[in-house]
């Protein structure tokens, strides 16, 4: 029972953060919430630039020509495009939580994947003294 308790205080205290962050923080992410501005910001101006012409037609009672301008009439479609790729976009750190979810020892394969063992880095200086951690200075990793 303790380490039911232990497990889930894991996952309420650091698991669910650790997923979200791993969410947030993917490079597919970023580079669809990226490619999902730049679709809306062009929606946005060429509405803009629509609105303001029409706007310009009634003041002066004249067509204005909109051809010349570089936003075309497919940043709609554009945009819709975008949007259903982010709605389904798959991400491999979900793919690894549902795989971990399946087993009887998901606890341990969830703590692998979001708060893997902290690793440390020898300096260069450290390398070249045989910094293999047993403090030796011989490199080999055996006392």
């Amino acid at each position: 029972m303790d380490t039911l308790v232990s497990n889930s205080e894991w996952m309420r205290t650091r698991g669910v953060a650790a997923i979200a962050n791993s969410i947030l923080n993917a490079s597919e992410m970023d580079t669809a919430v990226s490619t999902l501005i730049d679709a809306s910001r062009a929606v946005g101006h060429r509405g803009g630039y629509l609105e303001c012409a029409h706007h310009v037609e009634e003041a002066f009672g004249q067509e204005f020509d909109t051809s010349h301008w570089s936003v075309t009439d497919q940043a709609d479609p554009m945009l819709t495009r975008t949007e259903e790729v982010y709605d389904h976009l798959p991400l491999l750190v979900m793919d690894l939580v549902t795989e971990a979810l399946k087993h009887d020892d998901w606890y341990a394969r969830l703590k692998a994947i979001l708060d893997p063992p902290e690793t440390v880095e020898l300096s260069d200086e450290e390398e070249e003294a045989g910094g293999d951690g047993d403090g030796d200075g011989d490199g080999d990793g055996d006392e």
